[in-house]
């Protein structure tokens, strides 16, 4: 008759296997970073609209030019308003809201930062809210990278995110996640091979400080989640 050992035997040793399995196959890899996605740089764009009608006079800056937060970018011409200025000059009332009116002609910066693109030229006619000029603070940039439905776990709100970019080989920046969208959605088109695309993945923004400057809004770079 054969000995059988006893089930406390057994399972001791089905655990022992089982960790040793861990240990081979399932332990962390040394040297392995964090999960990691690749993006675009961009840059949030404000746009210079006119609140009145009217002609461009001028524009006082042209693209890449540096501007300060409430800076003269330029300035509309009404004639209507004009005439209207001079015949109020009996009536410091109604003087008083003509000139409101004129200074809204003045085009201001809502922000510091670099004129990026100029869409109207001197000499055009322009309607209330037409978009004149773009305005981005490039010292603030930020980052959207797609993250598969089943890694969503390994990231969250306020996690440090490492950015690398080929221009850069020996330099890494620094980011946090600001937000996780909170719905699914196919890989964007822009993404290289169609059978990625056709995989659910979350956005996910990156707020990236560029204090020098060095990173430029289109720039590739990969994100590591930290």
């Amino acid at each position: 008759m054969k000995h059988r050992p006893p089930p406390q035997a057994v399972a001791l040793v089905l655990l022992a296997l089982g960790g040793a399995a861990y240990w081979f196959f399932l332990r962390p890899v040394p040297g392995e970073g964090g999960l990691t996605a690749s993006g675009t740089i961009e840059a949030d764009e404000v746009i210079v609209a006119s609140e009145l009608s009217g002609r461009l006079l001028s524009l006082d800056v042209d693209e890449g030019a540096r501007v300060e937060s409430g800076q003269s970018l330029g300035r509309l011409q009404d004639p209507v308003l004009q005439v209207q200025l001079e015949q109020s000059v009996i009536d410091p009332a109604q003087h008083r809201v003509v000139q409101a009116q004129m200074e809204r002609l003045t085009l201001h910066s809502p922000i510091g930062g670099v004129v990026q693109k100029r869409l109207v030229k001197p000499g055009e006619v322009v309607a209330p809210g037409t978009p004149i000029l773009t305005v981005a603070n490039p010292r603030d940039l930020r980052l959207t990278v797609y993250v598969l439905e089943s890694q969503l776990g390994s990231v969250s709100v306020g996690q440090p995110v490492t950015i690398k970019a080929d221009p850069f080989p020996d330099r890494t920046f620094d980011g946090r996640i600001q937000t996780i969208a909170t719905r699914a959605e196919f890989t964007p088109r822009n993404v290289q091979t169609q059978r990625d695309r056709q995989n659910l993945v979350f956005a996910v923004k990156v707020r990236v400080p560029n204090p020098d400057g060095v990173l430029k809004a289109g720039l590739p770079v990969d994100a590591t989640f930290r």
